[in-house]
């Protein structure tokens, strides 16, 4: 196997797909990537077991082959070879007379162009035992503007869990009725939802006549975003129990949840007693003023709501207090309530308008928060015991 590339097209490449790489045990089959040339064609894949990532880019000189290789150290090759272009040569390990095993070893050279780039040498595997991306039909994939699905993602995804124990919890609920396309986040304690028309109808339902919800493992989402480069549109489709994302010279395919996911339309409240518009970035600086005297994992604030003022403070055992006022044009009952000040941070960090409007009833029911120029949007946050 032999091909030469844009050193940028790897190191780009790889750093995309370095996220399924598993981190912690490097002599796993899964600490490596798969490296397939066809046709003047490269293309790196790695693999979780339930998801998995394909990157295609040209290559030039090449011979037609496959193998796999350590993923981190080819990402630190590509990162620190000082040339424009890597040349990369793998010949296979001739095997002795004794050895009778099917596997199949390679000697690998890497080197750059130019007298001032090193000549790296390593070894690689026989892919046999490598996982392969899924394929789906064309015909099967539904295509959305990567803008939209990736704004969609940033105002949904830092609310979802990272507890094991609630599994189904721990993605992103999709759903799709024509023309319409719902991303859900929540973790139990908080919630994020947004809607958007999209330019064409999507099918998240693949060949089942069954009705069922498609949730995302986070892994695989990261994986997205990160794929979601400046192609102009993302196609995306369903086959049996997986995933299906293409973005330009990417793919993704990934396990999708088991489980029912809940329905979060429940947990809105459908009216608000007290309501009230406020500058994102006043109340959000606020917070995280105040959040230095509160600690994890509770992070708990005080807000107290009377006529034209807004009070936050956080009061911490053996840490300190803190407390601030802000304006709001508001006038009726007074409310205190108490809330983990992060996850109202979260919200406030992942919106670009200038103002929210917020919505509460009382201190046991959530504190509702919209977006003053995205009708659909709409995230809450649980109270806390003060």
């Amino acid at each position: 196997m032999k091909f030469r590339v844009s050193k940028d097209s790897i190191e780009k490449s790889m750093s995309r797909i370095e996220a399924i790489v598993p981190a912690r045990d490097m002599q796993t089959l899964l600490s490596n990537v798969l490296l397939t040339l066809d046709k003047n064609k490269l293309s790196i894949t790695a693999s979780d077991m339930e998801s998995t990532v394909k990157i295609s880019m040209d290559a030039a000189e090449s011979e037609n082959g496959q193998l796999i290789v350590r993923a981190k150290k080819l990402s630190e090759i590509a990162k620190q070879l000082n040339s424009d272009e890597l040349v990369f040569n793998a010949k296979t390990v001739e095997k002795d007379e004794n050895d009778d095993s099917s596997e199949t070893y390679y000697n690998i050279q890497i080197e750059g162009t130019g007298t001032k780039a090193a000549k790296f040498r390593m070894t690689g595997g026989d892919r046999s035992h490598f996982p392969d991306l899924n394929k789906i039909e064309d015909n099967k994939l539904s295509s959305i503007p990567t803008n939209i699905i990736s704004e969609m993602l940033q105002k949904t995804m830092y609310s979802i869990s990272h507890e094991d124990n609630r599994y189904i919890y721990n993605g992103i609920y999709f759903s799709a009725n024509g023309s319409k396309l719902t991303l859900v986040g929540t973790d139990g304690r908080r919630l994020a939802a947004v809607q958007r028309d999209v330019p064409n109808p999507v099918n998240l339902a693949g060949d089942s006549e069954e009705e069922y919800d498609i949730v995302v493992h986070a892994k695989a989402v990261r994986e997205l975003q990160r794929i979601l480069d400046a192609d102009d549109t993302m196609n995306i489709g369903i086959e049996q129990r997986d995933i299906f994302f293409r973005v330009g010279d990417a793919e993704l395919s990934s396990r999708l949840l088991e489980g029912k996911f809940p329905d979060y339309k429940k947990v809105i409240p459908e009216t608000a007693e007290i309501k009230f518009s406020i500058e994102r970035k006043i109340i959000l600086d606020a917070l995280q003023q105040i959040m230095v005297m509160t600690e994890p994992p509770s992070h708990q604030v005080k807000l107290f709501l009377t006529n034209d003022n807004l009070e936050i403070s956080a009061n911490t055992p053996d840490v300190g207090e803190a407390e601030i006022s802000i304006p709001v044009e508001y006038k009726g009952e007074e409310l205190e309530i108490g809330f983990n000040a992060l996850y109202l941070t979260d919200i406030l960090k992942n919106l670009n308008c200038e103002k929210i409007n917020v919505e509460l009833n009382d201190s046991s029911k959530p504190i509702v928060i919209k977006d003053n120029d995205d009708p659909g949007f709409v995230s809450l946050v649980m109270p806390m015991k003060i």
